[in-house]
C-alpha cells in the first residue's frame, strides 16, 4: 500500500480500504491469506516527517497443531504505527511494515479449538471425531523406544 504524501491535507486523511491477501507473500499451506487486509488509517505529516496510526484485521486459513485440520481465525492489528522522515519522495510505501504487523500477531501453535483432542499418537485417527482401539501408553513416549534395548 503507498502513500501519496503530497496529497495529504494540514490537519491528516483518513484513510480506509482492503489490500488483497497476496501482499502478505506468504506460500505456506499451514498459513494461507487468501481473503483481503482490511485497514483504517488516519495519515499526517508532522515536521517533515509521515505519521500513519490506525487498524489491520484480515482473516486467515491456520493449520490446527492438534488434529491437522484447517480453520479460519480473525487477525487484529490494534495499533498500527508507521513513522518515517521524508526526503522528498511522493510516494511511501506501508506494505512491508503491513505484513510484519500481521505476522507478529499470528498465535505460535494454532490450535482450532480449545477442546480439540488431537491425533492419536499410535494410530493417528482424529479423536474429534471417533474413538480408536488403541491401548492408553503408559510412561512417557518420547522414551518407549529404549524399551526394547537389551542391556548386559
Amino acid at each position: 500500500m503507498k502513500i501519496n504524501v503530497k496529497r495529504i491535507p494540514v490537519d491528516g486523511e483518513d484513510l480506509s480500504g482492503e489490500e488483497p491477501g497476496s501482499i502478505m507473500e506468504i506460500e505456506e499451506p499451514d498459513v494461507q491469506f487468501t481473503r483481503p487486509v482490511k485497514y483504517d488509517f488516519h495519515a499526517q505529516i508532522q515536521n517533515n516527517a509521515l505519521l500513519v496510526t490506525g487498524s489491520l484485521t484480515t482473516p486467515v486459513k491456520l493449520r490446527c497443531g492438534k488434529c491437522l485440520k484447517l480453520f479460519d481465525q480473525a487477525l487484529r492489528v490494534a495499533n498500527f504505527v508507521f513513522h518515517q522522515e521524508l526526503q522528498g519522495e511522493d510516494f511511501v510505501d506501508l506494505t512491508a511494515n503491513i505484513r510484519e504487523d500481521i505476522i507478529l500477531e499470528l498465535p505460535q501453535r494454532a490450535i482450532c479449538d480449545e477442546a480439540c483432542k488431537g491425533l492419536c499418537p499410535s494410530c493417528g485417527v482424529d479423536l474429534n471425531v471417533t474413538r480408536c482401539q488403541c491401548q492408553p501408553v503408559r510412561g512417557s513416549v518420547q522414551w518407549h523406544a529404549l524399551d526394547s534395548l537389551k542391556l548386559k
